[in-house]
């Protein structure tokens, strides 16, 4: 199973969007595919239909319990969720950061998946080092905004200074431009001058602005069982067309 982070410290960039459609994209294309909400606000779930908070979600389970009992079916193709623990008191957890490492080897979850799409907080504590131990490779959705590119510079220093710490195998995949408009010509400064900052090779086609999106979010389904031909869904499956590609997963 590869583990990928859906991560920035900023909030408001697409992070939670990309994660869904994403992982619906990859389930469609015939990989069994995990979304672990790692965020306490818990907003991942809206999308992808549960309206209600869970009786038990993964921050629970970190300290005490088998994660396998908390992983949700979805109505969407090759695609299961383990939720959040809405409004968890991190300090609970101490500082051990490698609680989630112990449930993946406890479960042995890796056995059951394709790739596994943890969405992550905009903080940098127990719950980012607990995803850190088990991640593969990190994704960055960045707004493509002036103020957006500095917010990934910044994260990417903090990077690449913390997280092989935690985990030497851990790899950058890429950054993902969202909220992109091509009839503006800064957006388009904006994601030559990324590509100077990360390498071309590790800048993903961006994502265009697209109302839809966010309707979808709001009823409950990724873009692409909403509206299969609008710009959101050609986008992101294009975005898992690349990622199968990068991670050699044909």
């Amino acid at each position: 199973m590869i583990t990928i982070l859906a991560a920035n410290r900023k909030g408001g960039v697409g992070k939670t969007t990309t994660a869904v459609n994403l992982a619906a994209w990859l389930g469609r294309m015939g990989k069994k595919t995990l979304l672990i909400d790692m965020d306490t606000q818990g907003h991942l779930q809206y999308g992808l239909g549960f309206k209600k908070p869970f009786d038990k979600g993964i921050h629970e389970t970190l300290k005490n319990g088998n994660i396998l009992e908390i992983i949700h079916t979805t109505d969407f193709e090759n695609l299961d969720l383990i939720p959040a623990s809405i409004n968890f008191d991190v300090s609970l957890l101490g500082d051990n950061k490698t609680l989630l490492k112990k449930r993946f080897e406890d479960s042995k979850i890796d056995e059951i998946y394709d790739i596994c799409i943890i969405d992550t907080p905009p903080t940098s504590d127990t719950i980012i080092f607990n995803a850190l131990s088990v991640g593969n490779y990190a994704l960055v959705p960045m707004q493509t905004e002036h103020l957006g590119l500095i917010g990934v510079m910044q994260f990417l220093k903090i990077f690449y200074k913390m997280a092989p710490r935690i985990n030497s195998n851990f790899k950058l995949l890429g950054v993902v431009p969202t909220m992109f408009n091509k009839s503006m010509k800064e957006h388009k400064v904006i994601i030559e001058n990324l590509k100077k900052y990360v390498s071309k090779n590790r800048v993903f086609e961006p994502i265009r602005k697209d109302f839809k999106l966010s309707n979808a979010f709001a009823l409950g389904k990724p873009i692409m069982y909403v509206d299969n031909r609008c710009r959101g869904s050609k986008d992101y499956k294009k975005l898992a067309e690349s990622v199968i590609e990068k991670l050699n997963l044909k």
